[in-house]
Order: structure tokens, then C-alpha cells, then sequence
């Protein structure tokens, strides 16, 4: 039986927590990307279930714990030490209302994407786009299944792909990375046929099998050309909760397994009846489990506490990043607000409410080393969903910078940023903004 999942949190489709977001047009004011049947998250028959590290209590999955009024004094300075081998950066929250010197700017030099013209500059369903060292610019358009690419002024170049099962043919594209060099490497929203890899002409090269036997992953490359792929298993926990147990994987550029992390308990989902079908609705203030490429390390974390964890090809952690979080509480206000974004109903009326809200969003690292991460966006506060927290490459704290409203961040260089947006008459966008210095990092160098 196939199963209605109601994705509720955005106006953007996220589609993948850890991978590469899309924007699509076409959902209604609660955020609802109609109905999309999926496949079933826990297929009968899954071979090599991995046994649960869940905790069955509710309460016990979702709390943080309780401000403590023994705890030490809020750091002033980050502290770096090392402990068995991994490097810890203990970090103070940067003060509330300071900005780094780092700035966006205000338009475009580059946009693509338009309401009228030429077919290849018509985009829907646009996951994460990259940049080649030539400046031009690569955009999975998910509508038409093409890997489009556009020079560094944002001219169509060439497109590849298309629809059909056949060897750099698509299903349901969903993202496209660099692999090695300037190669392209793009997948489907479910990648059980692998990995395609192209050249920068659009020819393919081979297709990376990962065979973790599972379809529901996402995937993302680290530097080297490994990937980090993962799936999710269904547990249930009562009440109508569930949630994702997702197995992470390290795959070598021929994808072959390296190494396997413990499992993370992701999504929490809150299961009800409708028309005898089951459907799935996040729960507000859900849960996620984030994952970015940052050096030579994957960062894996669950957004439940301030803490991001850096691991080596070899699936040893090397790096944990702290920052003094104090858990936000979940209000009756902050719930009504969610309320009210929904829609309401009663099944929202029915789910559980996790006590504080998540500790941060996204993680993306730039090209210069540094780790960007989206502080989480607290309903009813202004702005907040564009302030990202900036770590340096040892990961300590420098600070906080605001980036452009309604952007969804894919790419962060030197002097540039790239990202989605959705312009007049609701029209999908790929965006270039230049990216003016950083003074606060030379000052530190120094």
C-alpha cells in the first residue's frame, strides 16, 4: 500500500533533509505540495534491518535537558582541545544582534531562469545547482529531468538527460554535485539506479552503483570524490508517532563501502487515517538529521542539541563542534502560530509537541573552509530564517551573517554565492550574488 506523505514545514519542497533541496511551484498557503505518493519508507522484505537504538518513550526522544542551575559560565572565547584523538571546539553563542563584516549583495550579477523565452530558461522543481571552474553554472531541472548547463553570464550552454531508463537518463532528477575536476555527477530523488557521472560536455562516463538495497537516500559527495549515502528505516512508536531511522554509509568513488556510522533517528512523522489510506504529517518542530561535506570530513548531526560531529573517510570521528545553546521552550503561542501556518485540523490537534525547538537547520561549508549554519527559524521572529552561524576551518565561532530573504542557499565561494529563489509571477530562479570579503577572517589569520 502506498502511502500519502504531507510535507507541512515550508513553502520550499525540501524533498531531502541532508541532500539537495527543490523549489516547485504550486503549493497552497499551508505549504502543502499536494499528496505525493511515495513509496512505502519500509518496503517488507528489506534485507539487513539494522536492530533499533530508539528509546520508546516519547518524551525521552524529544526532550533536551533542563537548564541545569549548576551549569558552568557561558564561554567568552572559543576553547579547542583534544580528546582521544578528536578535536572539540567548544564555542560561546555569538551575542545576540552582531553581524560579521561579511556582506551579500543586494542584486544579482547573474540570474536564470524567466516566465517567457526560450525552454531552457523555463525551470520547475530546481534542485541544488554548482558552479564548474569556469564560471558556468549547472542546474538539475527536475520538471523536464535535464541537467542544464549556462555560461558565467547565465547563456544556455547545453542540457543532457531527459526522461527514460536508460544509461544518463533520468526518473526524477534531483541533484547534481562536482565530482572530480570539473565532472558532474547528478541522481535521481530516489537513486537506486546510481550515480550518473558526466563530463563537463554532458558525456557520460560511468554510473556509480552504491547498493545499499533501499531506494529512500540521500547522498552527498565529500571531497575526493567518496559519498556519503543513507537510508531510512520506519520505526514505530506508539501513538500514532513515527520516526526515521536512517544507516549512513561511506562509499568510495567506485562505491564501495568504506565504512558504516551508528544509526541516527531522523524525521518524526505523526501517522493518521484518511479514506482508509494512511497518511504521514511531519510533526511541528520536528527533528532532522543534516549532513554536509566540510574539508575532508562529512558532518553528521541531529539538530536535537547544538553539536556537529565531523567524521573521516574511514568512519572515525575526528571533529566535534559545540556552541552554549540554551533550548528554546515550545510555547502554546509558537504552537498556535505553526497552527495557524497548517491550517489547522484535527490531526494537528492530535499529534505530540516536542518541549524546545530544534538548535539549527542546514549545514553547508564554502570554499575556503569555512561551516555555515542556518540557525533555526523561530516562528513569529522576523528575518531569523536568514541568519546563518560561520565557523572557521578549525571551527571555532566567528560569527553570524544575514543572507538574501527567500534565497535557498546551494553554493558558497570565494566572492560569490549561488542559491534558488523564486522571483516575480512565482518563477524558479538560480541565482549569483557577489560575496564581499572577509575582513573578520584576515584580521584573525593575522
Amino acid at each position: 500500500m502506498s502511502t500519502v506523505v504531507v510535507i507541512m514545514e515550508t513553502m520550499v519542497d525540501m524533498r531531502s533533509n541532508s541532500d539537495a533541496p527543490s523549489i516547485t511551484r504550486g503549493p497552497d498557503r499551508s505549504g502543502v505540495c499536494r499528496h505525493r505518493k511515495t513509496a512505502h519508507p519500509n518496503p517488507a522484505g528489506v534485507a539487513g534491518a539494522r536492530r533499533s537504538i530508539l528509546v520508546s518513550a516519547f518524551g525521552l526522544l524529544l526532550l533536551l535537558p533542563a537548564c541545569n542551575p549548576d551549569r558552568p559560565s557561558p564561554l567568552t572565547t572559543p576553547v579547542l582541545r583534544d580528546s582521544a584523538d578528536i578535536r572539540i571546539a567548544e564555542n560561546p553563542r555569538p551575542a545576540e544582534g552582531s553581524r560579521l563584516g561579511w556582506q551579500i549583495g543586494p542584486e544579482p550579477t547573474v540570474t536564470i531562469g524567466a516566465a517567457e523565452g526560450g525552454d531552457h530558461y523555463l525551470l520547475n522543481r530546481v534542485g541544488r545547482s554548482v558552479t564548474l571552474s569556469d564560471g558556468s553554472i549547472v542546474v538539475p531541472n527536475g520538471v523536464s529531468n535535464e541537467v542544464r548547463v549556462f555560461d558565467a553570464e547565465g547563456l544556455h550552454l547545453r542540457s543532457w538527460g531527459g526522461f527514460g531508463d536508460g544509461p544518463g537518463e533520468f526518473d526524477e532528477l534531483h541533484a547534481v554535485a562536482r565530482w572530480r575536476g570539473d565532472s558532474v555527477a547528478a541522481w535521481d530523488q530516489y537513486p537506486h539506479r546510481g550515480v550518473s557521472i558526466f563530463d563537463s560536455e554532458g558525456n557520460l562516463g560511468r554510473v556509480v552503483a552504491l547498493g545499499m538495497g533501499q531506494p529512500d537516500r540521500s547522498i552527498t559527495i565529500l571531497r575526493g570524490g567518496a559519498f556519503m549515502a543513507d537510508h531510512w528505516l520506519r520505526r514505530e512508536q506508539g501513538a500514532g508517532l513515527l520516526v526515521q531511522e536512517q544507516v549512513f554509509e561511506i562509499r568510495d568513488a567506485d562505491g564501495v563501502r568504506i565504512a558504516s556510522l551508528d544509526p541516527l533517528i531522523g524525521r518524526e512523522f505523526f501517522e493518521f487515517q484518511n479514506r482508509g489510506m494512511p497518511v504521514w504529517m511531519d510533526i511541528a518542530f520536528s527533528r532532522r538529521v543534516y549532513v554536509a561535506a566540510w574539508r575532508d570530513l562529512a558532518v553528521v548531526s541531529r539538530n536535537d542539541r547544538y553539536e556537529l560531529r565531523g567524521y573521516e573517510a574511514d568512519g572515525r570521528l575526528r571533529q566535534i563542534i559545540r556552541v552554549d545553546h540554551t533550548p528554546i521552550p515550545v510555547t502554546e503561542s509558537l504552537i498556535e502560530l505553526r497552527r495557524e501556518e497548517r491550517g489547522g485540523g484535527v490531526q494537528f490537534d492530535q499529534m505530540p509537541h516536542p518541549e524546545t525547538l530544534p538548535a539549527f537547520t542546514t549545514i553547508m561549508s564554502d570554499a575556503l573552509d569555512h561551516l555555515w549554519v542556518r540557525e533555526y527559524d523561530v516562528p513569529g521572529e522576523e528575518g531569523r530564517h536568514r541568519l546563518w552561524t560561520v565557523f572557521d576551518p578549525e571551527g571555532r565561532v566567528l560569527g553570524y551573517v544575514e543572507m538574501p530573504e527567500g534565497m535557498v542557499m546551494d553554493e558558497i565561494g570565494a566572492d560569490y554565492v549561488l542559491g534558488r529563489r523564486l522571483g516575480e509571477r512565482g518563477v524558479v530562479q538560480v541565482a549569483l550574488r557577489p560575496h564581499f570579503s572577509y575582513p573578520h577572517l584576515r584580521a584573525h589569520e593575522k
